[in-house]
């Protein structure tokens, strides 16, 4: 009986030796696949990307199990848009400087790839361990900032989102063998976002005439902001430390971002060497996005 009492004792601690959130930095690789979404009209714009990402963490109290984190990432890759073209045209008004008014025709199918899409992301975060028998559970919270630029037609830049949003999740460490396993489940209420349309970098163009109007040209295009005031994101990821230093992380992002109010932007256009400009009402649709990877991290 005593002998099967000490045989016990080191099996229980060793089973309850779960490692707590650890103090230190991380770097990692990342690949991943990236859609955005327009569902209707549907318009995707999807990449393949890579990035990297330093996370640094530091105990706040070690007695009390509090921890802090700050974490910053950044993705890049050429992009490919699928969606619908609208071409300009114009419409007899007596009452326009040049006797027409503008707008857009029929969409129809369209795409263009090659064009430059990133984001860079920073969040700082604040936590607290709980020991459960085999199970460690850290749950956190804290606030995010979110860039993102995608480009159009050789214009870079040409569209940012920008989020600001609060997250909260929970962080479940365990073993496997000698191996330390992690679970990361956490939901993010957008707080605020901002949309920024910088159709000035498009320029203008000459439009032919057609058996219905003459010809004209596209002067140029006031820049357009939106404000994005509803949205969520979930994240979901799974990491396993190969070593103590090395892991592997496979993870999934969505974010879900409702529709803006509309906005006014300015369109300048010429007809037989006649000048006007017309304001026409714009607004950002509701869209999804959709990103699965893998990170290859290393501690330090």
């Amino acid at each position: 009986m005593y002998a099967t009492v000490l045989a016990l004792v080191p099996m229980r601690a060793a089973a309850q030796a779960v490692d707590a959130t650890p103090a230190g930095h991380e770097v990692k690789v990342t690949v991943s696949s990236y859609t955005y979404v327009e569902p209707g009209p549907r318009i995707s714009i999807h990449a393949a990307k890579v990035g990297g990402e330093y996370a640094g963490t530091v105990l706040l109290s070690k007695r009390r199990h509090v921890f802090a984190q700050a974490d910053v990432r950044g993705i890049v890759g050429n992009s490919t848009y699928e969606g619908r073209c609208s071409p300009w045209l114009i419409r007899p008004n007596s009452g326009s400087p040049n006797g027409y008014e503008l707008d857009l025709g029929e969409s129809s199918p369209c795409s263009e790839s090659g064009d430059r899409d990133w984001y860079v992301e920073a969040r700082g975060l604040v936590g607290k361990d709980f020991t459960r028998h085999t199970w460690v559970l850290s749950p956190y919270s804290g606030v995010g900032f979110r860039h993102l630029s995608n480009g159009t037609g050789g214009a870079a830049g040409f569209r940012t989102d920008e989020y600001l949003y609060l997250p909260a999740g929970l962080t479940a460490h365990t073993k496997v063998g000698s191996h330390r396993l992690t679970f990361t489940l956490e939901y993010d209420h957008l707080l605020q976002g901002w949309q920024t349309t910088r159709n000035s970098k498009l320029g203008g163009g000459e439009v032919p005439a057609t058996p219905a109007a003459p010809a004209f040209t596209i002067d140029g295009i006031t820049d357009v902001s939106f404000a994005q005031p509803g949205g969520w994101s979930a994240r979901v990821s799974t990491k396993y430390y190969v070593t103590n230093r090395w892991s592997v992380e496979p993870y999934y992002v969505h974010w879900s971002v409702n529709a803006s109010p509309p906005n006014d932007q300015t369109v300048t256009f010429t007809v037989n060497r006649v000048t006007a400009r017309e304001q026409m009402r714009f607004y950002e649709p509701f869209n999804v996005t959709n990103e699965f990877g893998v990170k290859l991290g290393f501690r330090f």
